[in-house]
């Protein structure tokens, strides 16, 4: 019986449930296809996040600056608008103009504007038609359901002055005093005093707490990314039972100083900073083969609790901060932050991709540290937010003008040691690569008594051809006693096809190729048609024998050269005298003839060093050869390896001039240095002179960002890992704190977190302590029916949410209760594609141009641009992957084999898989299944899998260990 075919399921399956197999009902069989059709995946719940970030970057700023004019408030305020179109609000773009719907959110083909773009009905914009690039943007925007946040009705004059007291991110954070609550016994610290103020402000009561098996295994993943052991679990389980908050104290001491911390949560920092190895573009990437210095860089700075205020620092600016380690090499590695972003394809509209370039520094900066969409602001005055153009280009300023480089992470001393070595590599390689060169330019000139004969055979062997008559270039060379090699180059040069080359190269060839060889023997059958037969017209034999004859005349003059030269070195009495002997020149129709036919990398006698190598080797050339790259591999072993570098911008600092509409060519006026107006005293020069004069680098830039008079960064960061706990911040938005994101549900709790957070020395360890030893943190994932009538979001934290794992804490637990998980920390990364890979997740590849396959299906987010969250999306090929991934049934494999080697009876298989898997011990119901199923360990007939095998598949596919309570 296949244990994938046959099963019978009853309703509580589908109905949200705590338990495992326990929950299923089955006579003897469960089926691993229907576990992950129902049980596997959420229902999908994709934030549109990024597909506003795409509007607000691909698809608003060609709005203002390509339609606005004619299609938006302004235009019918000054009567001018066109076709009764409106593209400056949401229901404008959907709603149409005279002709129909501009956009229809899903369905390109209906979508007129991609009509007018492409100027397949309409000729939209009337100046002319924009780059494909730009439609194929509106293309991908409209198959992603239009995103917009324009839903309200846009003024047609500008906008009033925003200043800092208008917006509560814009404030300083204050703690406020601590709230009064009525259940005073549900607090365990102040901050829970403040979550349970909200909730009973909105009529809401807290859950119970949760199992300390429920809240084990919530720390581990949450601080690790990895389950528990049974034996880890059991530890704390009796740990709990003489004091929880010591028990909880305890383990988070242990979790929050082991390595596999800093893997866990410098995942997390890496979303925020679009870490990558290579860049988007096909034409000319390449990848970034360090890039692993700077994520390895943010796991040592989150294991050692760097003080998140240098932690900024020291990724916008470490080239230019004094060592504060001891360690400056490291210190620079921190740089990958800007050195790792967008580089574009420049050969087309190198302007372009260097505005580009700045607009992904600035981008991902003020979005990962200040939770601002600056870059909203390049074509604009930003729309919701007091951003004006002219600040962005103040930022860009900053960075205008910087360079990439690789940055040794070694003394100077270890980089000219390396340096030497590398020198004698290369002269090695250069005396092997010489000799091959001097053979194949050897065998090459030997044969210049034969180029008459060569042509010849070339053009028997193409007119063969051109009567379908094939013949080998072995067996034409054993009839002329020539080598083969070289009757295919010939006949490759002199074939029809190749007439404009070889004429434009050697004009005198003209009259070869006027030549048809079809027609040379059109009258003569096919049968009666030999190689030996073929004629060959007078101009062919007349061209071969003149082509014979100035072969070897400029052969001779070549020789004749070579010979005075030598004479002449020769006679010089001193080192100086010879460096004045100059070799005389050819005249020009004999260097033609030498290039043309025998030194040029295309002439029919050139041959390559790998040519020369598989063709004209004497054995005792080849025995040198031999010695040669003996020698060379012999340096190879001697010199140091290379070193490791980091992967940074240097220099940069040239203020620029705003672009009118973002547009590179439209320069209006200049943008003095410096940081966001709203956060800055006194007002900057904006004329030219004083523009350029004002000083004011990256270091400037990172001091004012995380400077604990910055009302955003310790609030953003804060925020961030609440949302990385919860699965929600008290911000939702979490990188756009401006006036278009979301309010704090608990503004109180996220100033007082912020506040007690600097005074604590930026410390990201000591956040963790305090959410992860709150009662809010502790409670338990179980529903409320009445609560969740007030509040079904759950964004007042009545109880934990539920949390589904993310690609890599998944792989990873997957190869963890496998017992194949490898611990090896740091280094280059590996593919996941590797089937021998066992490393954690943190250590995949990640590129932007083609991503992982695995990555990809399981959310993992795109590299070209900073996430704040990351998605969670059911669809079919996920469950596929769980069926039929040869990774996923390996790790089944494993598991059962770990069963195996650790137990040896039935039962205690059973107990010890619901151990690993899931922390806890089987029920009773369960048990009996697993053992009715996987007793004895049998396989029937044609499985290809034991029964073990595939028990253990069906516990790794389900809710229970894909999801965390």
């Amino acid at each position: 019986m296949d244990f994938f075919k046959e099963c019978r399921i009853s309703a509580d399956l589908v109905r949200p449930f705590s338990g495992g197999l326990g929950m299923i009902h089955i006579d003897r069989k469960l089926s691993l296809a229907v576990l992950c059709a129902v049980g596997l995946l959420p229902n999908l719940q994709a934030a549109d996040a990024a597909g506003l970030d795409f509007f607000e970057k691909k698809i608003r700023p060609v709005l203002v600056e390509q339609c606005y004019k004619c299609h938006s408030a302004e235009s019918v305020a000054a009567n001018k608008l066109k076709g009764g179109l409106r593209l400056d609000t949401q229901g404008g773009t959907r709603a149409g103009g005279d002709t129909g719907p501009a956009v229809v959110p899903g369905k390109v083909s209906e979508s007129l504007l991609i009509s007018a773009l492409r100027q397949d009905r309409f000729e939209m914009p009337p100046k002319g038609k924009l780059p494909d690039a730009v439609i194929a943007d509106f293309v991908k925007w409209i198959e992603m359901g239009a995103p917009d946040p324009r839903t309200k009705e846009v003024a047609a004059h500008p906008k009033p002055a925003i200043t800092a007291g208008d917006h509560w991110a814009f404030k300083p954070p204050v703690a406020a005093q601590l709230p009064n609550v009525k259940r005073t016994a549900w607090p365990k610290g102040d901050l829970d005093r403040f979550v349970l103020a909200r909730m009973e402000g909105e009529g809401l009561a807290p859950v119970a707490a949760a199992s300390d098996r429920e809240l084990a295994r919530r720390i581990y993943f949450d601080l690790t990314g990895l389950p528990p052991s049974p034996e880890q679990m059991a530890q704390f389980i009796t740990a709990a039972k003489q004091g929880r908050a010591k028990a909880v104290g305890a383990l988070m001491d242990t979790l929050l100083s082991s390595p596999r911390y800093g893997e866990r949560w410098g995942r997390h920092w890496l979303d925020v900073a679009r870490y990558a190895e290579d860049q988007a573009h096909t034409f000319g990437v390449r990848r970034r083969e360090h890039a692993h210095q700077y994520r390895d860089w943010v796991i040592r700075a989150i294991n050692e609790d760097l003080p998140y205020d240098q932690f900024v620092k020291l990724q916008i600016a470490g080239d230019l901060m004094e060592d504060t380690s001891g360690d400056r090499f490291r210190q620079m590695a921190g740089m990958g932050f800007l050195g790792l972003g967008a580089q574009y394809y420049k050969n087309s509209d190198r302007a372009k991709a260097e505005a580009d370039e700045l607009d992904d520094a600035i981008d991902t900066l003020t979005r990962g540290f200040l939770g601002l969409t600056v870059s909203c602001a390049r074509c604009h005055d930003h729309k919701y937010d007091p951003v004006p153009t002219i600040d962005y280009y103040s930022l860009a300023g900053i960075f205008n003008g910087r360079g990439y480089r690789e940055s040794p992470l070694v003394s100077d001393e270890v980089v000219k040691t390396y340096n030497e070595g590398q020198q004698l590599v290369k002269e090695q390689e250069k005396v092997v690569r010489e000799f091959l060169l001097t053979i194949a330019r050897r065998n090459g000139e030997e044969r210049f008594g034969k180029i008459g004969q060569y042509m010849l055979t070339a053009w028997r062997l193409n007119t063969l051809s051109a009567k379908g008559i094939g013949m080998s270039d072995d067996d034409a060379a054993k009839r002329e006693k020539l080598h083969p090699y070289f009757v295919k180059r010939f006949r490759d040069y002199f074939k029809p096809g190749n007439k404009n080359e070889a004429v434009k190269r050697l004009p005198l060839l003209a009259p070869w190729f006027e030549q048809d060889p079809a027609k040379a023997v059109a009258s003569i059958a096919k049968e009666d048609l030999k190689y030996e037969t073929v004629p060959v017209p007078k101009p062919i034999a007349d061209l071969a024998a003149e082509m014979q004859k100035l072969a070897l005349a400029a052969q001779q003059s070549d020789r004749q050269l070579t010979e005075d030269f030598e004479k002449a070195q020769a006679a010089a009495e001193t080192e100086e005298d010879k460096k004045k002997v100059r070799r005389g020149k050819l005249d020009k129709e004999h260097d033609r003839v030498l290039k043309q036919i025998w030194l040029d990398g295309r002439a029919p006698l050139y041959a390559k060093e790998g040519e020369a190598e598989k063709h004209f080797l004497a054995d005792s050339e080849r025995a040198q050869l031999t010695k040669h790259r003996a020698e060379l591999e012999n340096i190879k072993k001697t010199v140091p390896a290379k070193f490791p570098v980091a992967h940074v911008i240097s220099g940069g600092g040239r203020t620029m001039q705003v672009y009118v509409r973002g547009n590179p060519a439209n320069r209006g006026t200049w943008a003095a240095k410096g940081f966001l107006q709203i956060f800055s005293e006194g007002e900057r020069p904006t004329e030219q002179k004083a523009a350029q004069e004002l000083k004011y680098t990256r270091l400037d830039l990172a001091k004012a960002i995380a400077s604990p008079d910055n009302p955003l960064t310790a609030r953003v960061i804060v925020n961030r890992v609440w949302q990385w706990h919860f699965g929600r911040g008290l911000v939702g938005s979490s990188s756009n704190f401006g006036l278009a994101g979301d309010k704090p549900s608990h503004p109180a709790l996220l100033d007082w977190l912020t506040v007690q957070f600097i005074k604590n020395g930026w410390s990201l360890k000591w956040l963790h302590r305090q959410i992860i030893s709150s009662a809010a943190y502790q409670a338990s994932s179980t529903h409320h029916t009445a609560n969740a009538n007030v509040d079904a979001d759950n964004r007042f934290l009545w109880r934990f949410n539920r949390r589904r794992l993310d690609v890599e804490s998944w792989r990873d637990a997957l190869l963890s209760v496998s017992g194949q998980l490898d611990l090896q920390m740091g280094g280059p990364t590996v593919s996941l594609g590797d089937a021998k890979n066992r490393r954690r997740t943190m250590y995949a590849k990640i590129s932007r141009h083609e991503l992982d396959g695995l990555l990809r299906l399981f959310d993992f987010p795109d590299a070209n641009v900073s996430a704040a969250k990351r998605t969670e999306t059911t669809v079919p090929q996920q469950q596929l992957f769980v069926l039929n991934s040869p990774f996923f049934v390996d790790q089944a494999r494993g598991f059962a084999n770990r069963l195996r080697k650790e137990t040896t009876e039935d039962a205690a298989r059973v107990q010890r898989a619901y151990q690993l898997a899931f922390g806890r011990e089987p029920s009773a119901e369960e048990l009996q299944l697993g053992l009715a199923f996987a007793g004895g360990d049998v396989t029937a007939e044609g499985d290809k899998v034991s029964r073990w095998e595939q028990y253990c598949q069906a516990l790794l596919a389900t809710n229970e260990f894909l999801y965390v309570d």
